[in-house]
């Protein structure tokens, strides 16, 4: 009976953890084999002589003495606990399967003290610290797991986990260069689906302004391997953010911040979000920007409502800002929207718009055909409320936004043509107005603007 009973429950409980996939290594799960034992607590292990059979061995069915009643009684008892331990170790392995932290990695909230929300990933807090990750309190996580928020406050990494942030390092030299390398295959354990497009959030994000051209030559930002148009962008640019395209195959995105001989102290925080293919939160082909809300404000890279002009906007910009349909309110139903809205910003002390303007306070002069260098386009815009005669017009420069020539009164502009984008674009200097550019009232900022989508 003693060795009938070390034969059944003698369980293996060699738990080992492959400590060779650590964070920014190949973890691909075509040589990477998770067992279903790896992650089932020993007591819940089956002997492995059971597992080589597709039927667990009843020992009812094992030769024994027909004289000795009592132990072929006891040994059938032992068969009908085996089944029972059998059918409640599947039902274990099912539940287990479903909090494996290695085949879900499912985004999460974490809060940061009491002001302050993070995103990570679900996992079990010794592997979240395992891969280099910092376990937090009060997450969205159940059976068990911890929101796991990673952070890379250094350059030269390797990153393959979703919701991501990478943050400036304490110290940088002068003339040099941060990167960090996002790779994306969906063979990779904690990306399981393929990865289309990458969304990247500006919570924090100052480095030096860029030259009288306008041209981020001391440092700048800029992105290898998307396949939409990435700007270079330098100065301030808190609370912006960039959709990167990606090919339909393994690959990777660098992100490259180059530090020039400024004596500012540069400093970013940047979320990385990783969008599957077939996400409802996709932006479309082509878009740097994309937002999802019936109303809200976009800004150009480096805007800030500051006086002396000390920002500027930047050369070579050439990109579209995209807007989702919304549902919005109109009386007491909801209807979706087939109207967007764009007027400006109410500013303290810089312009709200300043696109190839030199007379502060005036719109375009020459209509459509003075929009030639830096200019926003607006397709189908007609101001509201109507003017009269109807003045359609897509381009729009100056100082001031309005469909009127050389006016002095802003106005709103709408459009219904859909999908609802628009469209920047500026030069590659800033030599047409170049001796305004150091005018403490003119130098051309780029815009701030509302926009609010119309049911009509």
């Amino acid at each position: 009976m003693l060795a009938l009973t070390v034969l059944m429950f003698g369980l293996p409980s060699n738990y080992v953890f492959n400590n060779n996939h650590i964070f920014g290594e190949d973890r691909r799960q075509d040589y990477v084999l998770f067992h279903p034992d790896s992650y089932r607590p020993a007591r819940f292990r089956r002997p492995t002589w059971i597992e080589e059979q597709s039927q667990p061995r009843r020992y009812s069915e094992m030769e024994d003495d027909p004289g000795n009643k009592a132990l072929s009684g006891y040994i059938d008892k032992l068969s009908l606990l085996q089944d029972r331990i059998h059918s409640n170790s599947k039902k274990m392995l099912s539940k287990m399967r479903n909090v494996n932290p290695l085949s879900s990695f499912m985004p999460c909230t974490a809060t940061r003290g009491n002001l302050r929300f993070e995103t990570g990933v679900c996992l079990l807090a010794p592997v979240c610290s395992f891969y280099g990750g910092r376990p937090t309190t009060g997450d969205s996580c159940r059976m068990g797991l911890t929101c796991c928020v990673n952070e890379i406050p250094s350059c030269g990494q390797l990153v393959t986990f979703n919701n991501t942030y990478w943050q400036s390092p304490n110290k940088i030299n002068s003339e040099s260069s941060c990167s960090l390398t996002v790779k994306l295959d969906e063979y990779l354990v904690e990306q399981r689906k393929p990865i289309c497009q990458l969304r990247l959030d500006f919570l924090t994000f100052s480095i030096a302004q860029p030259n009288a051209e306008t041209v981020c030559d001391v440092d700048n930002f800029k992105v290898i391997g998307a396949t939409n148009k990435v700007p270079i962008i330098c100065g301030e640019n808190h609370g912006q953010h960039m959709y990167l395209m990606l090919p339909r195959s393994s690959t990777t995105v660098d992100l490259q911040i180059t530090i020039g001989s400024s004596t500012r102290h540069p400093v970013w925080r940047i979320k990385i979000s990783m969008l599957p293919c077939g996400s409802e939160f996709l932006a479309p082909e082509g878009c740097l920007q994309y937002f999802t809300s019936p109303s809200g404000i976009i800004t150009t890279f480096n805007w800030k409502d500051t006086s002396g002009r000390t920002t500027r906007q930047l050369a070579n910009q050439d990109y579209y800002i995209c807007f989702r349909t919304e549902t919005v309110q109109r009386q007491s139903s909801s209807q979706i929207a087939t109207t967007l809205c764009l007027s400006q910003c109410h500013v303290a002390n810089g312009l709200s718009f300043s696109l190839s303007g030199d007379v502060e306070e005036t719109s375009q002069r020459a209509g459509a055909r003075s929009c030639s260098n830096d200019y926003i386009v607006f397709p189908g815009g007609f101001s509201l409320p109507p003017s009269a005669p109807l003045n359609q017009r897509d381009r729009y420069c100056g100082t001031l936004l309005s469909q009127a020539e050389s006016s002095t009164v802003s106005q709103t502009i709408c459009s219904t043509a859909k999908p609802f984008r628009l469209l920047y674009r500026t030069n590659g200097d800033e030599r047409v107005s170049r001796m305004k550019d150091t005018d403490p009232f003119l130098g051309n900022q780029g815009f701030c603007l509302n926009f609010e989508q119309k049911p009509s």
